[in-house]
């Protein structure tokens, strides 16, 4: 659009302004590599020559601050444009949009290829030429979490380099902005965070201020954009405005991170500090231009705020970057086996008061369970002032199904988990099954529906509208189709925890969560399928829904028996170097674990069968009443038109008679 008609726009300020913070970053991670090159050796690792040091530096900032833009720009399609207003004018500005969408991904593809060479040869001290060895190259891929987590991000970038050349669907630019948000946060939580006493906390802070940077540099970058490619700011600015309470996550997650990755450590006193002192005040700077935002009313103003906030996140990304390549004073410090592995060591043994009471929590589950629950009542009152009646029992189920998930988080149940097998079953198995159950017969996803109000031509869409986008691209359709959903539910058990994926994944907080957030996913996508009120088009028939659930039970049964009868330690190799003093048996511990399986898979599996018959029921009943009303409302007609159709039939049939009986 104009910028009259806009309320305001920047001209070819905006790039010019960009353009200077970006070549400022690199000034300033060139500053950082004199520092990076006068460390000192770590203990039992020599340091990286100075090229391979420069290259990781230099390409990582790249493929951060390109990957930024790429979902920032992707975000401006599908959530910062109307879809109905001026077709011309916004087709035109999508074009344009998609188009830079384009270039930054192909940017950052090329750092991210850069970044598998160069990530894994700086974190080992090696030369940047051993890793074009292929063999090499490969080793440090599946050994190297880092380099990983690039190479899973360069995936993602010729995802979305590729979908930018012929995909215009929304639903399936906002897969691509999903995944491209999981590997960014792949790439920060693989970094410095898993190292040392604590590193469980820091991992899930990294991992919660991450997501909240995603969401805040997305639509800053959207918002700044989509008014240079020409559309109207003034909505996507008060959206954006909303995202204000995310730099509180942000502040309060890498706070968490710096006290951990520091050590005790005044950051004036080591090089690392210094990216860390430039992130806090950066981020002091986000949040008093936040607070401006609000007060101010003119666009422009506003404008120039959201302009300022991409500089401000430049810098940040470069603070942040460069505290990947410092070493912390956390790497100084010695560590036991299991605080190598799990953060923190688990000395005393297990007994029903260490593990039913309060124990280490996890961050990351207890800010999910908070969240979902704020949320869920903040989508209660909207529904309810858009005038959608809300059954009691919903919030009930919802609240029971989170609540259990706090209880996980911060009881020592969680703390147990990850030292013994048998104790990481029965919160695998509550996750896997109970929680979804409750959960789903919370009907989250019909109170998202029913909180959000239509929107207008000129309006951008909501939250409702963009995830049903989401789950009308072919791949969501195919993912979440009966026979698919029911088949990961019950083969991935077997092809996690009977494969070298388990130990692999236990060996890192990050793996752990990981396992146990797909886990959830996976059986919330499979009761949602099952246990979703309400009676709706595509709805499987009942009959099919419990043929469905009586299937996967002699699955898990068998499932649980394997690990019974196994003869080999599942996930031995993490278990054996743990050397919990107080499971001396790893096979009787597993023993156990396969009789949790099966007594917790069967608890929930009748929760299920109860509330699916009460379901069928209930629609039964519904679908009766509704025939009697039709029969008492069309009755008295029906059954003159009855009656008029024997009399006719009778009339005929005489007839017919007299005429026999005359030619006769």
């Amino acid at each position: 659009m104009s910028q009259s008609r806009g309320g305001g726009g920047l001209g070819p300020v905006a790039p010019l302004v960009v353009g200077l913070a970006v070549f400022a970053a690199y000034a300033q991670s060139a500053a950082y590599l004199g520092l990076l090159a006068a460390q000192p050796e770590l203990p039992g690792r020599p340091n990286a020559e100075v090229l391979t040091g420069a290259v990781s530096l230099l390409a990582g900032l790249t493929g951060r601050l390109a990957a930024a833009a790429t979902l920032g720009l992707l975000a401006a399609v599908v959530a910062f444009v109307p879809r109905g207003a001026s077709a011309d004018t916004t087709e035109a500005a999508r074009a344009t949009l998609t188009h830079w969408t384009l270039r930054a991904a192909q940017l950052w593809l090329a750092a991210a290829l850069v970044m598998t060479f160069a990530n894994p040869t700086f974190v080992l001290g090696l030369p940047l030429r051993v890793a074009f060895v292929p063999s090499s190259w490969w080793t440090f891929i599946t050994t190297t979490p880092s380099a990983l987590a690039w190479l899973v991000s360069a995936l993602v970038a010729l995802a979305t380099v590729l979908a930018s050349l012929r995909v215009r669907s929304p639903g399936a630019l906002i897969g691509l902005w999903l995944l491209g948000a999981g590997s960014t946060l792949f790439v920060a939580v693989t970094g410095n965070v898993t190292v040392g006493l604590d590193h469980d906390f820091a991992t899930d802070a990294m991992t919660l201020a991450g997501a909240a940077a995603v969401l805040v540099g997305s639509a800053a970058v959207a918002v700044v954009a989509g008014a240079a490619a020409g559309v109207d700011p003034r909505a996507g600015l008060a959206r954006y405005v909303r995202t204000g309470p995310l730099l509180v996550a942000m502040a309060a997650g890498y706070a968490v991170v710096a006290w951990q990755q520091l050590a005790g450590v005044s950051p004036l006193d080591v090089a690392f500090g210094m990216p860390v002192v430039f992130g806090f005040a950066v981020l002091a700077l986000l949040v008093a231009v936040a607070v401006l935002r609000a007060l101010v009313r003119p666009v422009r103003l506003r404008l120039v705020t959201a302009l300022v906030d991409l500089v401000l996140l430049v810098i940040a990304v470069t603070s942040l970057n460069a505290a990947e390549h410092l070493p912390p004073p956390r790497f100084m410090v010695p560590q036991s086996i299991q605080i190598n592995y799990l953060g923190y060591e688990v000395l005393e043994p297990a007994n029903l008061a260490r593990v039913a009471g309060l124990g280490r929590p996890n961050l990351l589950w207890t800010v999910i369970t908070i969240t979902g629950l704020a949320l869920y009542a903040v989508g209660m009152v909207r529904a309810r002032r858009l005038g959608h009646a809300w059954p009691v029992s919903r919030p009930i189920f919802f609240a029971a199904g989170m609540g259990l998930t706090g209880y996980l988080a911060v009881s020592g149940l969680w703390e147990y988990s990850t030292a013994a097998f048998s104790w990481h079953m029965l919160v695998h198995m509550t996750i896997n099954m109970m929680i979804p159950v409750l959960c789903v017969l919370g009907a989250p996803f019909e109170l998202l529906r029913a909180a959000s109000r239509p929107r207008g031509a000129d309006e951008l869409p909501g939250a409702a509208q963009l995830l049903d986008d989401l789950l009308a691209t072919r791949v969501l359709r195919v993912l979440t189709s009966a026979p698919v959903v029911w088949a990961v539910y019950v083969f991935s058990l077997f092809g996690v925890y009977f494969s070298p994926l388990f130990p692999w994944l236990m060996r890192y907080h990050w793996g752990h969560q990981a396992m146990l957030l797909f886990f959830m996913m996976v059986g919330f996508g499979f009761f949602n399928l099952l246990l979703a009120p309400g009676d709706g088009p595509g709805r499987l028939p009942y009959v099919l829904r419990f043929a469905l659930l009586i299937s996967v039970m002699p699955f898990h049964a068998m499932f649980a028996v394997g690990i019974m009868s196994s003869r080999q330690v599942i996930g031995e190799q993490f278990y054996a170097m743990l050397a919990i003093p107080w499971v001396p048996d790893l096979l009787a511990d597993q023993n156990v674990a396969g009789q949790i399986t099966w007594f917790t898979g069967e608890v929930p599996a009748f929760i299920a069968v109860v509330m699916l018959a009460a379901q069928w029921f209930r629609s039964d009943s519904r679908a009766a009443a509704a025939a009697d009303r039709h029969e008492a409302e069309t009755g008295d007609a029906d059954l003159s038109a009855y009656n008029d159709m024997l009399a006719e039939l009778a009339a005929r049939d005489a007839s017919a008679q007299k005429w026999r009986h005359d030619d006769d």
